[in-house]
């Protein structure tokens, strides 16, 4: 037994080591090399064993569970990015604070069920997921995997948006959009006038790009994104029988990975110039692929606020689809400028494989 006993403590030692790398990674992002990306994204997994470390030594050896338990208590300095307590609702329907007050509503649309295996049940999912989204009542909207489709009325969204007050429009490759013109890529909708725009494309209906949009007197960047998908088959990974599908498939998962960390980092760089350059307060939104353990997430929390971690409440989880527990979906905004008013993630509307949210902000008077 005390043979076993000093083989785990030796593990565990180990992990420690680990863990406070991950910590150390995850803190000051020093590196954007792709393989710091692999372990940042490990955090939750290191608290977990933790925890299970906790357990194990309170049963074994009650005085060992301290180190696993302060090493817990060292995690707590990310609690921010992983968890918000319910926060006091700002009254917005007084007279000060509707002055200058904005909506602004990110949601991966997933193509609004627009497939060439659309079925009629699909119809009625297309028309509730376009008619939730104006009943929000944003004034702008980033909606990666915006699809638009000519050869049915149900399917040409553009149209629809525009009836029901959205009149300007940008989209990722940067074509006028026209109502009954077919394509699937990021698209952003004002009900304010777009003065400036400017689009970065990367791959396939990937990318990034702002508007600048007039509000009243004030100008406003808004910053849409879709960084590089990983594309990542986790449903087909889990449900391999043989050791030789597990290997196949968790071999392009970690190298679907590895080039989404890479490309993502790229992408980030863009993301920073466009920050650090902008003249006008900024919001930035959208689908990152990444979770907030991650450099893409690290880089923009040092340029700009978190409005989750302002204003949200839970653990904001946007992915409807396997793994579930991760918040890929975010919007960040310049405080020096702007107030976070409220936020939300709308984890009960199921249309797509994102869940859709919403931030409400104000002009700094």
């Amino acid at each position: 037994m005390k043979g076993l006993k000093g083989f785990f403590w030796f593990l565990f030692k180990c992990f420690a080591v680990y863990s406070l790398l991950v910590y150390a990674l995850t803190f000051w992002v020093p590196s954007s090399h792709w393989l710091p990306g692999f372990l940042m994204m490990s955090f939750p997994v290191t608290v977990l064993i933790n925890i299970g470390f906790v357990i194990f030594w309170l049963l074994v050896d009650s005085k060992k569970a301290l180190a696993p338990l302060f090493l817990i208590f060292l995690s707590g300095i990310f609690l921010d990015r992983t968890y918000q307590f319910k926060k006091d609702v700002i009254d917005l329907s007084t007279k000060e604070n509707k002055k200058k007050v904005f909506k602004v509503l990110n949601y991966n649309v997933f193509g609004f069920w627009i497939r060439p295996d659309h079925s009629r049940a699909d119809d009625a999912e297309t028309n509730k997921m376009k008619k939730w989204i104006v009943d929000q009542d944003a004034d702008v909207l980033c909606m990666p995997e915006f699809n638009n489709e000519d050869y049915r009325s149900d399917f040409r969204i553009v149209e629809f948006l525009r009836k029901s007050g959205y009149r300007y429009s940008n989209m990722l490759d940067n074509r006028k959009m026209k109502d009954g013109t077919t394509f699937k890529t990021l698209a952003m909708f004002s009900r304010y006038p777009i003065i400036n725009h400017k689009e970065n494309p990367t791959e396939a209906q990937n990318g990034l790009m702002y508007i600048d949009i007039a509000v009243g007197k004030d100008t406003l960047r808004v910053v849409g994104v879709h960084l590089y998908s990983m594309s990542l088959r986790l449903s087909k990974l889990v449900s391999q029988k043989e050791m030789s599908g597990i290997k196949k498939e968790t071999r392009g998962t970690l190298s679907q990975m590895k080039k989404g960390f890479i490309a993502r980092v790229s992408e980030t760089k863009i993301l920073e110039k466009w920050i650090k350059e902008s003249p006008y307060a900024i919001i930035l939104c959208g689908d990152f692929n990444e979770t907030p353990y991650s450099y893409v997430y690290g880089k923009c929390r040092k340029l700009l606020n978190n409005a989750f971690e302002t204003r949200g409440e839970g653990f904001g989880f946007s992915f409807n689809h396997l793994p579930y527990f991760i918040r890929i979906d975010n919007q960040f905004y310049d405080d020096k400028k702007l107030d976070a008013r409220d936020f939300k993630t709308f984890n009960k509307i199921k249309y797509s494989d994102h869940y859709p949210c919403l931030g409400t902000y104000q002009f700094k008077i």
